[in-house]
């Protein structure tokens, strides 16, 4: 069983997660974990040693692990999406639905300089999956308005608050991303990967499973911070389960099953849609 889960956001200070061993019962039975983007705050002096240690707690206790990179862990790996179920479900952070990457963010204005920088500078069509993931990356590296990742006290919580909040047209530009992700993903998918029947994204951390005319099943997993928390998404053969990720005593842990989406046989030979890339 292939499981996903995104936005773990290790050695954040607002993520729920104190402790890797927290996590431990969401990887009972996984075969393949993959983790969508956003699973540590790299851009903040993560050290090599807490790395390696979130790597090895991970594949001590799932046989294949795949880390996705997402804006806030730019450089995790060189693997920015991943076409599984024979090219049936396309799991990507998210960021890339949106021209500006992260619209409601208070330092909005930094990241869209630094795109129109690249787009100028000849880095190729924007509309192009490879040239966005690439200046994606690139401005998640080069911005410079970092949440802080250590301090856990009220004064950071606080901070963070003021930081969210105001001006309010940071909360209000969220919601329109919230309101805006599903359709926005649909139409991204039906022009970059037409043969996906699901896509599973994070980033925008707010949970929810939607579909959107004769389009793809849009995911998006939600996140390990308060106050919406997140689901898991397990892939199986001819379907795929969304749970929510209960809290308690012991840790994270599957929940109650919110969705299950049958997947259709993957379309292969000269009827496949271009851009189709079976697994």
């Amino acid at each position: 069983m292939l499981r996903i889960l995104s936005d773990l956001h290790l050695f954040d200070a607002r993520t729920r997660v104190r402790d890797l061993r927290q996590l431990a019962p969401l990887l009972v039975g996984v075969q393949t974990l993959v983790l969508n983007g956003d699973t540590c705050e790299m851009r903040r002096g993560v050290t090599s040693s807490e790395f390696d240690e979130l790597k090895e707690f991970f594949r001590q206790r799932v046989p294949e692990v795949v880390f996705i990179t997402g804006n806030h862990d730019p450089v995790i790996s060189d693997t920015h999406e991943l076409m599984t179920a024979s090219g049936r479900i396309w799991v990507t952070h998210g960021d890339i639905c949106f021209d500006d990457f992260t619209p409601w963010a208070r330092h909005a204005p930094q990241i869209k300089a630094l795109i129109a920088a690249k787009r100028a500078a000849g880095y190729g069509d924007y509309r192009q999956l490879a040239v966005r993931y690439r200046i994606a990356r690139e401005v998640a590296r080069e911005e410079t308005d970092l949440p802080d990742r250590t301090t856990r006290t009220w004064g950071a919580h606080l901070a963070w608050a003021w930081h969210t909040f105001f001006p309010p047209r940071q909360p209000l530009a969220m919601m329109r991303c919230w309101r805006d992700l599903p359709a926005a993903a649909t139409a991204f998918a039906r022009e970059q990967r037409p043969g996906a029947q699901v896509v599973v994204m994070g980033h925008v951390h707010f949970p929810g499973v939607w579909r959107h005319g004769s389009g793809p099943t849009v995911i998006n997993t939600g996140s390990f911070f308060r106050p919406l928390g997140g689901n898991l998404v397990d892939v199986f053969a001819d379907h795929v389960e969304v749970r929510r990720i209960q809290s308690g005593t012991a840790g994270f842990a599957p929940g109650r099953q919110l969705a299950r989406i049958p997947l259709r046989p993957p379309m292969v030979g000269p009827g496949a849609p271009a851009g189709y890339a079976p697994a």
